[in-house]
């Protein structure tokens, strides 16, 4: 004779492995992360800007087993090294992060954004967090030289240079880098109270470029083997080439005593690296 309760509790056991054999697995949530981004010393040394990075990550999503990280925002912030206080200078801004410039004395952030496909934009961001936009670059379907891309990596890069805003060494200038197509590349100057275009300068190149700041106030333009100096109003003319071509201008990791800030897990270290490390090393 069947016992009732076995019964039933055969039924509710079939009914459950039924269940879970013809329901589907639950996607794994994606997972907010916020971890620390980026850090810069502003112009002056006297602090350092912060940029914290938002976005959802789901592990193993992909076909590789790799992460899925996706809905990328971040903001800015600004610290004092000898205090754990930070000061929020942006609400939480769409897309990734690329370079930032804290110009503290003049009273600015340059923010570079990776909008996807290769095309960036450029803002200016006040101490009190207003922004506005400096440049939105094309895309990689339309920006010049796409169609001289090597196809190995033994064939040679393009000449050209990238996309960049870098702010003078005292922070009164902006200089717009770009190629409008292959073998040019131009430097257009702006004043950075108010982003007015002041000059514009072209010149031919054979060989990718590099760009940044000299002490002195003006555009250096450097290959590998050549460089020229570019000031606004003045046709570009050959000088020796830089010892460095990094740091850009007066805002970056690197103090101009030669102090490299960065991160240890959450915490912010300073490591002495000597003035040939910072900006005016030419």
């Amino acid at each position: 004779m069947n016992n009732p309760i076995y019964l039933i509790y055969s039924i509710l056991l079939s009914g459950l492995i039924l269940h879970g054999c013809s329901g589907s697995v639950p996607k794994k949530p994606a997972t907010p992360t916020q971890p620390n981004n980026k850090v810069v010393w502003a112009d002056d040394g006297s602090e350092v800007a912060v940029v914290v990075h938002r976005f959802e990550e789901k592990r193993g999503s992909l076909p590789s087993g790799t992460t899925d990280k996706r809905h990328f925002k971040h903001r800015i912030l600004v610290q004092n090294l000898g205090e754990d206080k930070r000061r929020t200078i942006t609400e939480w801004r769409d897309y990734q992060n690329g370079q930032i410039f804290y110009m503290k004395q003049a009273g600015y952030f340059v923010v570079e954004s990776l909008l996807g496909n290769g095309a960036r934009r450029f803002d200016k961001i006040a101490l009190n967090g207003n922004e506005i936009l400096i440049i939105e670059t094309p895309d990689t379907e339309h920006q010049g030289c796409r169609d001289k891309e090597p196809t190995s990596p033994k064939m040679p890069k393009p000449a050209r240079v990238q996309h960049t805003v870098i702010p003078s060494p005292d922070g009164q200038q902006l200089a717009y880098i770009y190629s409008p197509a292959c073998g040019k590349v131009t430097v257009e100057f702006l004043h950075a109270n108010n982003l007015s275009l002041f000059d514009s300068q072209t010149m031919d190149v054979d060989e990718p470029m590099n760009a940044t700041w000299h002490i002195d106030g003006y555009v250096i333009l450097a290959t590998n083997s050549n460089a020229w100096k570019v000031t606004a109003l003045a046709p570009p003319e050959p000088i020796t080439s830089p010892k460095c071509l990094s740091p850009v201008t007066t805002s970056s990791d690197v103090s101009l005593e030669g102090k490299r800030v960065s991160f240890e897990g959450d915490k912010l270290v300073t490591k002495d690296v000597g003035s040939q490390k910072a900006f005016g090393c030419h």
